[in-house]
Formats: structure tokens, C-alpha cells, sequence
């Protein structure tokens, strides 16, 4: 151990002295100090908080993503370029060492950065969120929305099964659908996906009771929920926005909890309105009747399209302990780019490297988008029928075989893997993310280098051979 910790402080102080890393922790601190100052967001409290935690742990990321893959591709690559290396290999310490000692010591010092950033950024945010507040309503979304952790609960879908076997044992009666098992199962399968998508449509001059199951009691008399949603109309309308009723009921009686009100709003994006909690839960409950405007010429239907198209937001947790989870993230990240930069330094020069590193990121980060480019998103059966409309044109079927898994496997989704966004809405980043963080980033980027990187390590020449 005592090798790999010698290693480790050496390529700690060799961090710390490198001018690139350097430039890029300057401009780190600048930007996080300068933020706060900089950034006004709507001009309201709230908003100025969620656009500083947003810019400042985006700026953190992307620069202390940028100094780790430079520093891991330097520290090995300059000193066989150097011939540094020589000294170490004669003296009592393995190759394994070596790399072990080395992205250690890219670790603790991420990690200190980490720290202090995090540090700085959590004292600037309090220093926001202490400014005398436009109106009560910032106040209360600044509390109950951004500084906190909260789950999302969705409406309680209905068992259609009942119903959808009665239909289907009707057709089987009539002689409209065949009497086997396996036919049947299909078409009641079929029948309750129809009925629960019906079930989030509600036609003009209509209302729809949504129930929720599962909520906190109320901590204070003015605790707020956030309501979201993305309503979409049938047809299109042509303002493109949607009006819908909201109010709460009681869970027992269905009796209104308080006056019901309208939105206007676009059918394109999710919006969000603050509820007393109080005039929304019983015992856990909530009956959000949702309506249609009463009106003779009102022909659009109101479409909640998705399970996250109507969802109630409660608080689970603080906003410490989500800040504390996406620090975690983001050093698992770094990590994993220390990983990847030196095990393509084992085998390939600085240039090289660096270039490796990034495609890892370029690739990580745009995961979606690759996917989307090789067609993954096309169903099996349309790719067959019309190869035509396939990107990868006749053979796309074979090699999204091969190359999906490929991605899968070797490129994490730093889009999926990221905790900045739950961190910024206020939403509890959960145990699950962080565990598949850990899998595919910190332990991934580990095995990638204690793997191949120590085989490639292991059969270089570190100097050459000279015979006298």
C-alpha cells in the first residue's frame, strides 16, 4: 500500500502544478463567485436560485470534467515521454501500482475540488435564498419547490380488467373473435390499454376525477404542492394552448375543498401551478376533478398523453442531502473520465489520448441523439417492411444487433446519469440513480482500467533495450 500511496500524492502535487488544470480551477472559482452577482433568472427569488444551481454545477462539471481527462492523459503519457518513468519501474513498485496509485490521486484531488466547490456553491445559494422575496408565492416555491427533495405521485389508474374481459367474452359470443386462449389474452390486453388511454382523455363540456394515493400530511397550515402537467388538445388548436379546470375534492364526500379555477396554457410544455396542501390531501388522499370548459362551442378534447403528463408533487427529503447525491454523481463521473484517460495513455500518445477521452464524453452526452440517429427508436416490424425510411438503409436491423449492446455497455448515459436537473426542480434524486451512477461510471471506468489498461501497461516497453 505504501507504493501506491506515494504514487498518489506525487500525481496529486503534479495536478496542482499543472498550468492547464490550473487555468481551468481559476476560471472555476471565478464563475462560481461571479454567478450569484451575474445571473437574475425571472428577477424573482426562485428564479434566480434555480438558474445559479443550474449554471454553477453545469460550469463545475464541464470544467472539472475537462482538467481530469487532461491531467489523467499527462500524468502517464509525460513520463514516457520524459523517461521518468524509469525511475519508478526500477524501484520495487508494480505497474498495477503505478495506475492505481495514479487514479487515486486524480480521485482526492476531484474530491477536494468537489468539496470545496460544493462548499462555495452551497453558501452562495443560501445567500440567494435569503433575498427579501418579490411576493408571497416566491417565498413559498423557494421553500416547498426548490429547497427541498420531493417525489412525484401519479394518478391511481383504474382496473379496467373486469370490464375489458366482459367485452371480450362478448365478441368471443358473437363470434367476432376466436375462442382460444392466447387470442383472448390479446385482445383484453389490448382492450384495457384503449380504456386506460380513453381514461386520460376528456372530451369537450366533460370533467375527469383523478385520485392520488400516498401523500404526506400537510407539516405546516401554508404547505404547498406543485402541481404539473402537460395537457395537449384533440384537435391541435390553432393558438396552440389549452384551457383546463382544476379543483380539489374531498377523497370521502367529493365535495370542492375550495373554488375551481382555469389555466391557459401552451400544449406543448409541461406547466406547473402551487396548491395548499391543506385544501388538496385527506388522510394521504387527493380527488383532483379535472374540467373541460363548459362551452356550447368548445370542440377540443383535453389529452393527458405519458404517465408524466399529470403528476403531484411532495416533499420526501432536504435539499442538503439531494445537493450531497449530486455531488456523488458528478464525482463518480470524474472518475470514470480518469479511468478512460489513462487507460488510453497506456498505449497511445498525449494527443491521442485526450481525443479517446473525449469522444467518451461526446458520446455519453449525446446518447439519446446517437440513438436516435442510428434509427433505435424505429419499430422492427416498420424497418422490414419500408427499409427505405431506415438510416442505416437494409442492413439496419443486424447492425443495431451489434450496436446497441456495444453502447449500451461501453458509453454511459451522462444525460440519464445526471443529478443537476433533479437538483435544480427540487426532485429527490433517488437511491436507483445513484446505484446504476456507481455500476457504469465509477466501477466501469475501474474495471476498464485494472482490465485492458493494466494488459496494455503490463506489455509496454518502458525503455528500450540496449546490448553493449
Amino acid at each position: 500500500m505504501t507504493p501506491i500511496w506515494a504514487i498518489t500524492r506525487l500525481t496529486i502535487r503534479e495536478g496542482l502544478r499543472m498550468r492547464i488544470v490550473l487555468v481551468f480551477v481559476i476560471a472555476m472559482v471565478f464563475i462560481v463567485l461571479r454567478l450569484p452577482f451575474a445571473l437574475t433568472g425571472d428577477d424573482t427569488v426562485a428564479g434566480r436560485l434555480q438558474t445559479f444551481l443550474d449554471y454553477s454545477m453545469s460550469a463545475v462539471s464541464i470544467l472539472l470534467s475537462l482538467a481530469t481527462i487532461f491531467l489523467a492523459c499527462a500524468t502517464l503519457t509525460s513520463e514516457f515521454k520524459t523517461n521518468t518513468l524509469h525511475l519508478v519501474v526500477t524501484k520495487p513498485v508494480t505497474r498495477f501500482q503505478v495506475l492505481v496509485g495514479k487514479w487515486l490521486g486524480i480521485f482526492l484531488l476531484n474530491a477536494l475540488l468537489l468539496v470545496l466547490c460544493g462548499f462555495a456553491i452551497y453558501g452562495l445559494a443560501l445567500f440567494i435564498r435569503e433575498r427579501p422575496e418579490t411576493f408571497r408565492r416566491d417565498r413559498l416555491k423557494v421553500r416547498d419547490v426548490l429547497w427541498t427533495a420531493r417525489a412525484a405521485a401519479k394518478p391511481v389508474t383504474p382496473d379496467f380488467r373486469t370490464t375489458a374481459e366482459q367485452d371480450i367474452q362478448k365478441r368471443v359470443e358473437e363470434g367476432a373473435l376466436a375462442n382460444d386462449e392466447r387470442t383472448r389474452a390479446l385482445a383484453v390486453r389490448e382492450r384495457i390499454r384503449t380504456y386506460e388511454s380513453d381514461w386520460r382523455i376528456i372530451r369537450p363540456n366533460e370533467a375527469q376525477v383523478y385520485e392520488f394515493q400516498n401523500l404526506p400530511e400537510p407539516e405546516r397550515s401554508d404547505t404547498a404542492l406543485q402541481v404539473r402537467f402537460r395537457a395537449k388538445s384533440i384537435p391541435i388548436a390553432q393558438d396552440e394552448v389549452v384551457r383546463v379546470g382544476w379543483v380539489f375534492l374531498d377523497p370521502d364526500t367529493e365535495g370542492f375543498l375550495h373554488e375551481p379555477f382555469f389555466t391557459v396554457e401552451r400544449i406543448t410544455d409541461f406547466h406547473e401551478f402551487l396548491i395548499n396542501a391543506r385544501s388538496a390531501v385527506r388522510a394521504g388522499r387527493a380527488k383532483l376533478l379535472v374540467i373541460n370548459q363548459f362551452d356550447p362551442d368548445n370542440r377540443y378534447s383535453i389529452h393527458f398523453e405519458g404517465d408524466d403528463s399529470l403528476q403531484i408533487f411532495y416533499r420526501v427529503g432536504g435539499f442538503e442531502q439531494n445537493f450531497v447525491k449530486a455531488l456523488a454523481i458528478l464525482q463518480m463521473r470524474l472518475s470514470f473520465l480518469a479511468g478512460v484517460g489513462l487507460f488510453f495513455s497506456t498505449f497511445v500518445s498525449f494527443p491521442i489520448a485526450c481525443m479517446g477521452a473525449f469522444l467518451f464524453i461526446l458520446i455519453g452526452v449525446g446518447k439519446p441523439w446517437w440513438y436516435e440517429s442510428i434509427g433505435a427508436n424505429i419499430d422492427v416490424e416498420f424497418a422490414r417492411a419500408t427499409p427505405s425510411a431506415d438510416p442505416l438503409g437494409k442492413y439496419g436491423i443486424a447492425i443495431r444487433m451489434v450496436l446497441i449492446p456495444v453502447l449500451d455497455f461501453v458509453f454511459p448515459d451522462f444525460s440519464a446519469l445526471n443529478g443537476v436537473p433533479k437538483l435544480v426542480e427540487g426532485v429527490n434524486i433517488d437511491h436507483q440513480l445513484v446505484q446504476r451512477t456507481t455500476l457504469h461510471t465509477l466501477l466501469f471506468g475501474i474495471a476498464l482500467l485494472i482490465g485492458p489498461g493494466w494488459l496494455f501497461f503490463s506489455r509496454r516497453e518502458v525503455a528500450e533495450v540496449q546490448v553493449q
